[in-house]
Order: C-alpha cells, then sequence, then structure tokens
C-alpha cells in the first residue's frame, strides 16, 4: 500500500478535489468547492452535503455513543451508554431541523453543537492544543438518568498518527473522513455515579466525517482501541462501502504504537441476526477478526422519499492484526463497535 501524502492547505483546489491518504489533516476543509456534479442552486450542494462528529468512549465499566449528525435535511443526535457491568443499556436522542446544528467546519480552533430543551452537546475541536472536547448536558427524562460532564479527547500525532483520508464516491465526489484513537479524560456524572476517565487506561475513538453520499448509500464498519501494558495504543479502522475501488481508495488501517499501517479491502461477514459473532477480515490477509456483541444500538427509518436501516453492536473483538512491518499482534476480547447501515437518503 502507498504511505500517506503530504496535503495541501486546500482539499479542493480549483475544484478539484485532492484524494488521497494524508498525514495531517487539511487547515481548509472546503468541499463545498469541488465541481461534483451537484449544482449550488437554491443551496442544492450544501443540502446534500452529510456532515457528523461521532465519538466511541471506552472506559472499564462504561462503554458511550455519542454522533451529532447533519443530513441536510435533519440533525439527529443521540447518547447512548452502555453499563459494562450489568449489561443495561439507555439511550436520550433528538431529532431537530437543520438550522439547530452549526457543524465544526474544521479541527482546528472550531466549535459546533445542538441545543434542545433538557438536550445539549458542544463539540470544540482545537488540534493546535491536542484535544477535542466535548460538553455533555442531558436532563432526566421519565427513567433515565441525567448525564452531564465534560470528556477530552487528546490526540497527539507523534504518539497515534490519525487516519485522513480524502476518496472518491464518484467523479471528483468527495468523502472526507478524520479518524483517530484518543486517550481520553474527564468525567461524567451518570445519575449518581461520578465516572471519571483516565487517559492511561481509557480510549475514545473519533469520527469527524463529511461526504457528498449518492441517494443509495451504505458501509460497513469496524473499529476498536486499546491502551497496552507499555501505554501504547493498538486499534483498527474497517470500512466497506459504496467506493468501487477500494483495493486503491479506502479509510483501513491497523494503528500500532505512533505507527499506523494502511491496510486493504476490509469485507464483513454478518448473520441476519445482527448479535450473533461478526467475522471481519481485510483481502491482503493482514486482520482476521470476530466481534461478539453485547450489546446492539439499532434505528429503523421509513419516510418513503427517505430511509435508513442502521445497526450498530459493540462488543469483544478477538483476533490478530499484523502491521507493515509484519508484526503480528494479538487481539483478546477487547471492547469495540461496528456498524451495518443502509440508507437512502
Amino acid at each position: 500500500m502507498d504511505g500517506l501524502q503530504e496535503p495541501s492547505e486546500r482539499a479542493v483546489v480549483e475544484g478539484q478535489v485532492q484524494f488521497g491518504r494524508f498525514g495531517r489533516p487539511f487547515v481548509d476543509l472546503n468541499l463545498l468547492d469541488a465541481e461534483c456534479g451537484i449544482p449550488r442552486l437554491f443551496g442544492l450542494r450544501r443540502f446534500r452535503l452529510k456532515e457528523w462528529v461521532h465519538i466511541a468512549v471506552v472506559h472499564q465499566e462504561w462503554y458511550l455513543s455519542l454522533s451529532v449528525v447533519d443530513l441536510g435535511f435533519l440533525v439527529t443526535s443521540w447518547l447512548h451508554l452502555f453499563d459494562r457491568r450489568t449489561g443495561k443499556a439507555f439511550e436520550q436522542g433528538r431529532k431537530l431541523p437543520p438550522w439547530r446544528f452549526h457543524a465544526p467546519e474544521n479541527l482546528w480552533g472550531q466549535q459546533g453543537g445542538i441545543g434542545a430543551p433538557g438536550y445539549r452537546v458542544s463539540v470544540h475541536h482545537n488540534l493546535e492544543r491536542q484535544v477535542h472536547r466535548f460538553v455533555i448536558e442531558v436532563n432526566r427524562k421519565s427513567r433515565l438518568p441525567a448525564v452531564s460532564g465534560n470528556l477530552l479527547l487528546h490526540e497527539d500525532p507523534a504518539r497515534t498518527q490519525p487516519l485522513v483520508a480524502l476518496l472518491p464516491l464518484g467523479r471528483n465526489r468527495p468523502m472526507f473522513t478524520h479518524k483517530s484513537a484518543c486517550p481520553v479524560s474527564g468525567a461524567l456524572y451518570i445519575g449518581n455515579e461520578n465516572v471519571r476517565f483516565a487517559p492511561d487506561r481509557d480510549v475514545a475513538l473519533l469520527d469527524y466525517h463529511k461526504a457528498y453520499y449518492p441517494r443509495h448509500t451504505f458501509w460497513k464498519w469496524a473499529t476498536f482501541a486499546t491502551i497496552d501494558a507499555n501505554g501504547s495504543i493498538l486499534g483498527v479502522n474497517l470500512t466497506h462501502n459504496v467506493i468501487r475501488d477500494d483495493t486503491r481508495y479506502n479509510e483501513n488501517c491497523i494503528w500500532h504504537g505512533n505507527g499506523i499501517s494502511l491496510v486493504g479491502p476490509a469485507r464483513f461477514n454478518i448473520l441476519k441476526d445482527r448479535t450473533q459473532p461478526w467475522k471481519i477480515r481485510t483481502e491482503d490477509g493482514s486482520v482476521d477478526l470476530e466481534l461478539v456483541p453485547q450489546g446492539l444500538r439499532r434505528e429503523r427509518v421509513n419516510l418513503g422519499l427517505v430511509a435508513s436501516a442502521y445497526d450498530q453492536p459493540y462488543g469483544l473483538y478477538s483476533g490478530t492484526l499484523t502491521d507493515c512491518d509484519g508484526k503480528r499482534h494479538e487481539v483478546e476480547e477487547v471492547f469495540g463497535l461496528a456498524e451495518d447501515h443502509a440508507a437512502i437518503w
């Protein structure tokens, strides 16, 4: 596989997208300038751009999935929590008109958030200071506990190289993703319980995403990260989606220490019952994993012109990873998540 490229200052230059996988983020993530066949008339290009921020936070006793998504016609957010001690999960979320969410323009000193009665999430990206800050204020609702506090995701490229990819969904039609495995600090009150996060033990997976997805879209995604006894990150990001040439263009990698290994196309073997084990491998043999789900987040939407079938299992990964230096890493029951999503939007 080719190595990481050095990006230009702008993601789109004279209308042309600078496709590739890069060693650092773009300063100007100007995807609205892409001449991708989507007209600007009546804001249609902005309407077609899908944007989100998602974090998966793994604590020894809790797992948290937090997402804020701008679909163009709708903003949706969820806060899903899983108590690893009891196996119980609960969730709060909101669906709002698009003007209720301001998406961060990039990762350099930008912020955004969503606010609704009893539900507020703010995001502040500041890569210059190597931190992403999430502030959560969710009120108690019926039998669901209140959740509030601050999470700090510490992204140091010298410790863990992020995956920065700008990939083609069609002719000059971009998908941008910045994915990183970050030690996490801070604290959350979950009901009356004060949950503290330790950066030498706990890890968060960040997915910052912008894309002109086609109307019919699918992806399968698998990811996890852990901090080993030496204080090093070990993890993966694997996706199979609508990109046709995923040998050349994919977002598949292994994080190991301060290195990143780009790997081949990922393939998923998933049973109809999504709670049964998932098998994930890459065609180049670098990754061979099994996910045993312990919980499942599921959402179904069918509004005629818009539909979505979304499953996000989470649980324990086991298997092997072989990095670009030929070193084999054993994975034994490491907590992570996966997704299977098909949409018409």
